[in-house]
């Protein structure tokens, strides 16, 4: 992208004072579909850097006839927030579209793009969160370990473990299954 920074993981954690999120981060192509699920770019959600909170990239997860069935966040940034309780991948499904994988079709979706920011991310979940496991091990995530929540961290409010996966979105042959090249 002309004028877009080459590595806003740097950037956002030493912007200059003149540099705004639009200047650090590359716009996501519009194309981000798999299967059902279509994502449509939203925003990029500034983070709180000094309580961890890096900017993250907010999509909705629409189906064809429109339908919004929820959303997807990628977070950019390298925080012990980021590694230990939110994971660079986010997404909620809304309750009455649950059951359908529409999860997985985001991230399968957002991996392209993941890939051209990272080669590897953190997804994070709930022990007790059976359908979110289900998808993080579809996808082909490696389980890392299981950790408590510190409790300085925004997420302690609402969860006091998290597993951690590692996850490998396969860049080129994600590109290539989405005619991205």
């Amino acid at each position: 992208m002309k004028g877009k920074m080459n590595n806003p993981r740097r950037a956002i954690m030493q912007p200059s004072s003149d540099t705004s999120l639009n200047d650090i981060f590359q716009t996501p192509p519009d194309s981000l579909s798999f299967g059902k699920a279509r994502l449509h770019f939203v925003q990029i959600k500034p983070g709180d850097l000094p309580r961890g909170l890096v900017p993250a990239y907010h999509f909705r997860i629409l189906l064809a006839n429109g339908a919004d069935v929820g959303h997807i966040n990628f977070r950019v940034g390298d925080t012990e927030h980021v590694r230990i309780s939110a994971g660079h991948i986010g997404y909620e499904i809304r309750q009455e579209f649950r059951g359908h994988r529409y999860a997985f079709e985001a991230c399968r979706a957002i991996a392209p793009f993941v890939w051209s920011v990272y080669k590897a991310v953190t997804i994070t979940c709930d022990p007790d969160n059976l359908a979110s496991i289900r998808t993080i091990e579809r996808l082909g995530a490696r389980f890392i370990d299981e950790v408590a929540v510190p409790t300085r961290d925004p997420h302690f409010k609402h969860s006091r473990r998290k597993r951690r996966y590692e996850w490998k979105p396969d860049g080129l042959k994600a590109q290539r299954e989405f005619h991205i090249l």
